[in-house]
C-alpha cells in the first residue's frame, strides 16, 4: 500500500500528465476545474492531496476518471507506449551493431 506522501506524487505526476497531453496550462485547468492556479501547482508538485470534490471536478476537467488519477507509473498505459518506444530504439542499436559486425565479419 502507498503511503500518503507516494500518493500525492502519483496524483502530481498524473494530472500533469493529462493536462500537458491536452495541452492546458495550470491556469486553463484551474479554471476548468474551479480551483486556483495555486491549487493545481500544488497538487502537481506532490505538495497536496486534493479533496474528493476536487478529484471529480480535475478528472472531468482533463477528460479522464478519478482512478486514473491514482494509478502508479507502472500500470499506467501511456507511459507504458515510453517504455516500449526506449526499448525498441535499444532494440534497433542493437540491430544495427549486429548487422554491422555481420557485414564487417563477411568482408574477411
Amino acid at each position: 500500500m502507498k503511503n500518503e506522501q507516494e500518493l500525492k506524487k502519483t496524483l502530481g505526476q498524473n494530472v500533469k500528465f493529462y493536462r500537458k497531453r491536452i495541452n492546458l496550462t495550470q491556469e486553463n485547468l484551474a479554471e476548468k476545474a474551479g480551483v486556483s492556479k495555486n491549487t493545481i501547482s500544488d497538487i502537481e508538485d506532490g505538495q497536496k492531496f486534493a479533496r474528493a470534490n476536487t478529484l471529480v471536478q480535475l478528472a472531468a476537467a482533463l477528460g479522464t476518471q478519478v482512478y486514473e488519477l491514482l494509478k502508479p507509473d507502472d500500470v499506467y498505459p501511456d507511459k507504458a507506449e515510453d517504455i516500449i518506444a526506449k526499448y525498441t530504439e535499444e532494440v534497433r542499436e542493437a540491430v544495427g551493431k549486429l548487422e554491422k559486425s555481420f557485414t564487417e565479419n563477411q568482408k574477411k
